[in-house]
């Protein structure tokens, strides 16, 4: 037999032993506010995003690298696998006594990555806006990626469902 589920746009249904959550749009528009600087950005909602902060299990949202330029400083964005390792010679003082406490390691999986690393920063909050919506949600973690996640654009952020 065949069972249909029939959602509206976050709502969460349970069924045999599993949550589903129904989302009508899977591209949003996310404001990250960093240091009282904004930046907006296409984010792709990706239910597979289960990345947490292993410490504090704060989500984290992923971001490309090149978004983050002006916002984040260079020296941080130039040596994100030096700071992986615990190598922060590369930083200026005033930049590791500013950014060194919101710094994270994430670790994460993924198709084609077993065991990876990004570099994750909290900051101030995130506000994610759909179709009909908009959710603020305070000091969250956004990690850095260093390529692109599209070939063309389309989105520039990864957010995963616990965001809406």
């Amino acid at each position: 037999s065949i069972l249909f589920l029939i959602g509206f746009h976050g709502e969460t249904y349970y069924f045999k032993g599993c949550f589903y959550t129904f989302v009508r749009s899977r591209v949003v528009i996310s404001n990250l506010k960093i240091n009282e600087k904004q930046i907006a950005t296409k984010a792709m909602i990706d239910t597979g995003n289960l990345v947490k902060e292993p410490i504090t299990n704060t989500p984290v949202v992923i971001v490309e690298e090149s978004l983050l330029e002006g916002i984040i400083p260079k020296e941080i964005l130039k040596n994100l696998e030096n700071i992986l390792c615990g190598n922060l010679e590369n930083l200026p003082q005033d930049i590791q006594d500013e950014y060194l406490p919101k710094l994270r390691c994430i670790p994460f999986s993924s198709l084609g990555k077993e065991n990876g690393m990004l570099v994750g920063i909290k900051i101030s909050e995130i506000v994610v806006k759909s179709e009909d919506e908009e959710k603020k949600t305070p000091n969250i973690i956004i990690g850095i990626y260093e390529r692109s996640l599209t070939k063309n654009g389309e989105y520039r952020a990864l957010v995963g469902v616990d965001l809406l």
